[in-house]
């Protein structure tokens, strides 16, 4: 709308206004530089495979699909460039959430596989390094998910009242002074689900920017990056949440799949390197 507001798009030759309608056989034209994209961790595997079905290591730093200011740098295009072009992926993760990613070559067995998600038949395993030690080595948390109310961030998610049904279950593997290492089953698959519950929980994760106490600190690192400020919080710049085991049945064979990828080195950096420091 600012380039049209610009006069820098024009229709058959022509200035219009935003509210121009376009029609069958019009022809637009509007200047469009080449922008540099963010540079991405593009080191994605194929750790299993069977029957038309894929399981796809993606690691931190690499969105899922085309948006913002990545066009090309994206875990799709990515595995269309060095996977093939008929792999698609049946679900998504975070940008900053490294794990296993499921993918399929037709869209009959992403629809199979889509219908698994939905029906909650689909079993996904989580690892996570949080700030805090629990009480409890294993809690559930059921608070309803949606948009936070009043929120400085814009799309900021949260427990609300008005949010959809939202389940997610949590057991402390290990725990040092401070930190805890913890295995996350959720049930539903609402957005940033485990990042609202486990800062629900008084858990936010290492690495988190956006679900502290204290929203400015998201804010701040928008604007100016991982500050000084935001590193005395988040200790480190990736966040700590990798999607670890996928259970499934296959939609080919009907056999049911276990697939486990063991935390990654960047993670299993940050926990060693909070072991020694206690």
């Amino acid at each position: 709308q600012k380039a049209i507001g610009a006069k820098k798009v024009l229709v058959n030759d022509q200035v219009k206004k935003s509210s121009h309608c376009i029609k069958e056989q019009d022809r637009i034209f509007y200047f469009n530089p080449p922008s540099q994209e963010p540079e991405v961790n593009k080191d994605i595997r194929v750790v299993w495979e069977s029957k038309g079905v894929i399981c796809v290591y993606k690691p931190s730093n690499l969105p899922m699909h085309e948006g913002g200011a990545y066009r090309q740098n994206t875990f799709c295009q990515v595995l269309k460039d060095t996977v093939g072009k008929q792999w698609s992926a049946v679900h998504r993760l975070d940008r900053e959430t490294s794990g296993l990613v499921l993918c399929a070559d037709s869209s009959e067995v992403r629809n199979q596989l889509s219908a698994s998600l939905r029906q909650r038949s689909m079993e996904k395993t989580y690892l996570a390094i949080a700030v805090g030690t629990p009480s409890e080595k294993s809690w559930i948390v059921d608070q309803p998910i949606g948009p936070k109310p009043s929120s400085m961030v814009r799309f900021q998610q949260g427990v609300t009242p008005s949010g959809l049904p939202s389940y997610t279950s949590f057991k402390v593997l290990e725990s040092i002074q401070g930190f805890s290492l913890l295995q996350v089953k959720p049930k539903t698959g609402r957005t940033h689900q485990i990042r609202v519950h486990a800062a629900w929980s008084g858990l936010p994760l290492v690495g988190d920017k956006k679900y502290q106490p204290d929203e400015s600190l998201y804010l701040e690192y928008l604007d100016h990056g991982f500050t000084e400020r935001v590193k005395q919080v988040c200790l480190y710049p990736r966040l700590c949440l990798h999607a670890h085991r996928l259970s499934f049945v296959h939609p080919v064979s009907e056999d049911w799949c276990h697939i486990d990828y063991p935390l990654p080195p960047d993670m299993t950096k940050i926990w060693e390197e909070l072991k020694s420091s206690n």
